[in-house]
């Protein structure tokens, strides 16, 4: 038997990948477009258990041949587009489509082939402007307010997975997600704007003072705690909640990343301003909001953040080295 990630060559498809592979699973990459050559050649290569298919979650028949070609009894869906206003303006209809309507599409091929486990992707995102009202985001109290095409598709798309746990017997669970960086990152067709960690160690790599917006959101979560964070409500057959956060469970200091990449990268410096014309990372990425309590996902999955900021740092200079190619 299988497990299906929808979105599979994207970001968070990768790093799970890189973890079910590990502990010997059978996984497929669901999308449209192949995974990076980096990689293919670093992860993937000849494994007879990662298996690629190409189709869109909006095309029944090509989500029908993927779980019955390869026998898949799981399925994590992390497919989506995300985007910046440029993308709201020339592409509503289809972020709309592939967030929303292809949730559906997943939803009902589970169904139709009994696929006994499925945990659909959410995002800290469906907060949007009321994501500072409470300075802790709890899943059952905090208000919803998404006020960006993303954030709205994204949250009908959550309130369609309850649905289809409450009245068609789907066994889901929404996990929400931090702010993710790490590993694989990279920009494609479905994801516009890269995770501010990555950009201020591009920035870092390049050299020379960069301008950093002084308000920006600081949820941040590795790739790894993610793919952790995921793979363990997968492996709960039921869980008592339809909706969990996942992320780092605490506050992120933007100016103490700057500090700790000058140290590996002494050309590299920084100034925080408020002014965002004149910033170069962080005046097109989403507002401030408060992290995510992730008590419930603690408690239910045993999970625990395994990165820091220290370590984080480390981690993501590393793989730098030996997989970003440089700007």
């Amino acid at each position: 038997m299988a497990i299906l990630i929808t979105g599979g060559t994207g970001f968070v498809g990768l790093n799970l990948t890189e973890l079910l592979r590990a502990r010997g699973e059978s996984v497929v990459l669901f999308g449209p477009i192949a995974p990076p050559p980096a990689f293919l050649s670093a992860v993937a290569g000849n494994d007879h258990r990662i298996h690629i298919a190409r189709g869109s979650v909006l095309v029944p028949e090509d989500l029908d041949h993927a779980i019955g070609d390869f026998q898949v009894d799981r399925i994590i869906h992390t497919a989506a587009i995300t985007g910046d206003l440029n993308r709201e303006k020339t592409g509503t209809r289809q972020m709309v489509e592939v967030n929303t309507i292809g949730t559906i599409e997943v939803l009902e091929a589970a169904l139709r082939h009994n696929v006994r486990r499925v945990v659909q992707v959410g995002t800290g995102s469906i907060f949007g402007g009321a994501g500072t009202l409470t300075p802790w985001l709890d899943e059952a109290t905090s208000p919803t307010r998404p006020d960006s095409v993303y954030g709205i598709s994204k949250f009908a798309a959550e309130r369609l997975g309850v649905r289809y746990r409450t009245t068609r017997g789907l066994n889901l669970t929404v996990v929400r997600l931090g702010m993710v960086f790490g590993r694989w990152e990279y920009h494609s067709e479905t994801r516009d704007l890269q995770s501010i960690p990555l950009q201020l160690l591009r920035a870092a790599r390049a050299g020379g003072k960069t301008l950093v917006y002084d308000t920006l959101g600081d949820d941040w979560v590795h790739c790894t705690d993610v793919a952790r964070g995921l793979i363990a409500t997968l492996d709960r057959e039921q869980t008592p909640r339809p909706i969990y956060h996942l992320s780092a469970g605490r506050h992120w200091d933007i100016g103490a990343w700057c500090e700790g990449l000058k140290r590996h990268y002494p050309a590299f410096d920084y100034e925080m301003s408020s002014d965002k014309k004149i910033c170069s990372i962080g005046h097109n990425n989403a507002p401030k909001r408060s992290p995510m309590n992730i008590t419930a996902m603690r408690t239910d999955m045993g999970y625990e953040p395994a990165y820091g900021a220290d370590n984080a740092l480390e981690d993501l200079v590393s793989w730098a080295r030996e997989h970003l190619p440089p700007d």
